[in-house]
């Protein structure tokens, strides 16, 4: 049994190798296989890009990547190992190499200025997204994703104290974000936390509150004469706007404070409360109430893969999952706790996806025969989580569900 408390452990050890140095807010167009959009490890390479206004017809391109992904070689044995990179955004693209050095960090970062004809975006038809890629030549391998050109005149984007731009609407409590605006213009930072919910299963009825939820009022203040000015990030609901003279926020930015860790599964009790959707009440009380949580998880997963080899290839799959549902779910909250993010950990990747401009369509199975599983999940407007997905609970998933959650329980899995 001593051994048997090191298996989360050694493959959580191995799973954070492999994704370190990725961030959060993946675009859902960004994977090469339009069959597997919501698998993170479809590509290769991934990247973190913002393109903000730098003036009336300029604009300033900022792009993030992990050093461990791309590919470096050198010219010979004395000259240092380097990475051929580009990013191609619109009608332009920059080249670089990037020398791999004694001081350098794992994630390496670039900007530059272009011109908005250049990009194809002139500034009189406004915001506007293109095509864009991350690409490593030596590997022959790209990362594609849209790009939003934002109007020349919109709110600068918030930045971090190191003067990076945020990627994504999801920035670690605690952190402080700065932003410019007019001289003596006032401003309001509200926040709301969100309660701790899980969804209830496809087949039962599940009412979201979250869009109910009104932020109080934390600070207000008026920019000095630096044009510059920060506020600290709270749990949950955070909300940057203009005060609008009649007790409420004009709204300029939302930002989700998360934990340090997100979008990884590392603290034990979150890997606890993670498996509820495959634990029964009973088991997931005890792991909860254990004097030694990790040793009671593990025991769990021992008892669904019936030898730790078993068990270590679940947690594995699980707990990926789990990360994809924070990469490609998380809004008002973590991923993981949404809809999509419930049906993507216990049924895994679906074999077909279609999509309106409303609504999701994930199938399961051949379409067409009768063990097909067919899930709508409905687009709904929320004012605080634009991409919010609700799914159209139906009884008839109360079979598929149960059948998903005994092969779990009996290390049924396959990866995806």
């Amino acid at each position: 049994m001593a051994r048997i408390v090191f298996i989360t452990t050694q493959i959580l050890i191995a799973m954070s190798i492999g994704l370190v140095g990725c961030q959060s807010g993946i675009n859902i167009a960004s994977t090469n296989s339009a069959q597997r959009p919501y698998d993170y490890e479809a590509n290769l390479l991934h990247a973190e890009a913002s393109v903000l206004p730098a003036g009336r017809d300029s604009l300033d391109v900022f792009i993030e990547w992990n050093r461990e992904e791309c590919l470096y070689l050198r010219d010979h044995p004395s000259l240092p190992f380097f990475a051929h990179l580009s990013t191609a955004i619109g009608g332009i693209e920059t080249s670089w190499l990037d020398t791999l050095e004694s001081n350098v960090t794992q994630t390496g970062r670039k900007t530059w200025r272009v011109s908005r004809l250049d990009v194809g975006a002139p500034w009189q038809e406004g915001a506007i997204t293109v095509k864009a890629s991350f690409n490593d030549h030596h590997r022959n391998n790209s990362y594609p994703w849209r790009a939003f050109i934002p109007e020349w005149e919109s709110i600068a984007h918030p930045h971090s104290s190191d003067g990076w731009p945020l990627f994504g609407r999801h920035v670690t409590s605690g952190d402080t974000i700065y932003f410019s605006a007019p001289i003596e213009s006032r401003w309001q930072h509200a926040n709301s936390e969100v309660p701790h919910r899980l969804p209830s299963p496809p087949f039962t009825r599940s009412k979201d509150q979250t869009d109910t939820l009104q932020p109080s009022i934390l600070a207000d203040w008026e920019i000095d004469q630096s044009g510059w000015s920060g506020y600290v990030i709270q749990p949950g609901i955070n909300v940057l706007g203009t005060p609008n003279g009649v007790g409420k926020i004009d709204v300029a930015q939302v930002i989700h404070g998360v934990d340090f860790d997100f979008p990884y599964v590392r603290d034990v009790r979150l890997l606890i409360a993670s498996s509820r959707y495959i634990s029964s009440r009973g088991e997931f009380q005890r792991m909860e109430d254990s004097s030694d949580p990790k040793a009671a998880l593990d025991a769990f997963w021992l008892n669904c893969g019936n030898n730790e080899e078993a068990a270590a290839e679940l947690i594995k799959i699980y707990y990926s999952r789990v990360e994809e549902a924070n990469r490609f779910f998380s809004g008002v909250v973590p991923g993981w706790k949404t809809d999509r993010g419930m049906v993507h950990i216990v049924f895994g990747i679906p074999d077909k996806i279609r999509r309106t401009k409303d609504s999701e369509w994930w199938l399961y199975g051949e379409e067409g025969t009768a063990n097909a599983v067919n899930m709508r999940f409905i687009r709904k407007d929320h004012p605080w989580d634009p991409t919010f997905y609700e799914l159209g609970r139906s009884i008839q998933y109360r079979i598929p569900w149960d059948r998903m959650v005994t092969n779990w329980r009996n290390g049924r899995i396959q990866p995806d």
